[in-house]
């Protein structure tokens, strides 16, 4: 049986998901974030990378999945394609640096208990060899017009609820 490499992000303490290894093409340390007011908490900052601005994906956020105050020192920039197949970049915050992960169909399992949002860019799940279970993310997903749309939809509906309440 073949294995695949996958590199293990590290989001915070309790949630790590993983991307192939060839859709992690750079790691930048003690990133300079620029915030951006009015965007939800789960994508409010971005950064400039190679003379690109990159928008940055706080997974941790998305799956509402806070974990103790995380100090996001580490950013993942990932390579994806749209379904136009045109070459994007994007980052995600990490806690800390990424670990490569050799993984085979011996290691399939189900996926954990996961905000509905972050289960919709989950492609499957693997175990890891520290016995976590690690969603893999689709990127192209993650970082589509389509689903950040849907996403702050659902995100402005839930703040009229709360506002109702």
């Amino acid at each position: 049986m073949s294995n695949a490499a996958a590199w293990v992000l590290n989001i915070n303490e309790s949630l790590h998901v993983s991307v192939s290894q060839l859709e992690l093409v750079h790691i930048i340390n003690e990133p300079y974030y620029i915030k951006v007011p009015g965007a939800p908490d789960y994508c409010n900052k971005i950064i400039i990378w190679n003379d690109n601005i990159l928008p940055v994906v706080n997974i941790a956020n998305l799956a509402g999945n806070h974990g103790s105050a995380s100090r996001y020192n580490v950013v993942a920039v990932i390579i994806y394609r749209d379904h136009d197949e045109q070459v994007h970049y994007g980052g995600i915050s990490l806690i800390s640096s990424p670990e490569l992960e050799y993984v085979n169909n011996s290691h399939v399992c189900t996926l954990p208990d996961l905000s509905y949002l972050l289960q919709e860019t989950s492609l499957s799940c693997f175990t890891c060899k520290k016995g976590r279970k690690i969603p893999i993310i689709d990127s192209s997903r993650l970082f589509s017009r389509e689903y950040t749309q849907n996403i702050i939809r659902e995100h402005a509906r839930n703040q009229m609820i709360n506002n109702e309440t």
